[in-house]
């Protein structure tokens, strides 16, 4: 049942107060068979994912509020990934759900929300080429970190799991004369993430730097790096003033974690430094 709200004089029926109380020990259950978007009357209920291909319930800002939960699980084969859209998310396990996982998703305020995964049956790591291959080990598991420094393809060969770092270009500074100031320019937007991704070729698109602006203009914005046609990308870095020298913004970068074989994604943290 969803929340109600009572005012003064209200009168409560027999039959909501049974619905009220049913909901405490057994939540309002909503099953999902494609991909689906949380709406405000989700809070206190549990979401149902239930489909054999794979599906993202997505999160976005100002529906909830702090102190605000939901229960998400997935009873289907295809694995079913929380996703950040305007809100933020986070998780010290995986936002990927395998069959017969699930967890809670807490409110801390209307635009951030944290994961608290069930520790169950998350999806394995992907298999993928593309970029610079080099290995890094991360809390004594050795995992693979694909580094796209310019526009390349990610071929995947392997469905799973990927945890992805992008980066978008920085902004150009401004440009300025004798005398006059300038300002730098903002660095590229991060975002964080993990990602379910299909056997297939995704294009990647490293965000180029703004360009530095001549004597007396203005330098240009960084250009979003995006991994096509998924919804992951980073904004570029707003540009510089023009009040003196105005060098170009730096490009961005896509990283992916992955592994030649499954991992324990309770060990799988993409590090802070990253």
């Amino acid at each position: 049942m969803a929340i109600q709200t009572f005012v003064a004089d209200t009168i409560l029926t027999a039959a909501q107060m049974n619905a009220l109380q049913g909901n405490d020990y057994n939540q309002t259950v909503s099953t999902k068979t494609a991909s689906y978007t949380l709406v405000a009357a989700d809070k206190g209920t549990r979401i149902t994912m239930n489909s054999a291909s794979a599906t993202t319930i997505t999160v976005n800002t100002s529906l909830f509020s702090a102190g605000d939960t939901l229960f998400i699980q997935n009873i289907g084969a295809g694995t079913c990934t929380v996703t950040a859209g305007t809100a933020t998310v986070s998780t010290s396990g995986s936002l990927a759900l395998a069959q017969y996982g699930g967890g809670t998703l807490y409110f801390t305020s209307a635009g951030v929300a944290t994961f608290f995964s069930g520790g169950a049956a998350t999806a394995a790591f992907g298999v993928a080429t593309g970029g610079t291959s080099s290995s890094i080990t991360l809390y004594k598991d050795t995992y693979t970190l694909l580094t796209f420094t310019s526009d390349s393809n990610l071929t995947v060969t392997t469905a799973g799991v990927f945890d992805v770092l992008l980066i978008g270009g920085g902004g150009g500074a401004g440009g300025g004369a004798a005398s006059v100031e300038s300002s730098g320019a903002g660095g590229g937007g991060p975002n964080m993430t993990s990602m379910f991704l299909q056997i297939g070729t995704y294009a990647v698109d490293v965000g180029a730097g703004g360009a530095g602006g001549a004597t007396t203009v203005n330098g240009t914005v960084g250009a979003t790096s995006s991994i096509a046609p998924l919804i992951a990308t980073a904004p570029g870095g707003g540009f510089g003033v023009s009040r003196a020298g105005g060098p170009n913004g730096g490009n961005g970068a896509c990283l992916l974690y992955t592994s030649p074989s499954p991992r324990d994604r309770q060990k799988s943290r993409m590090p802070s430094s990253a």
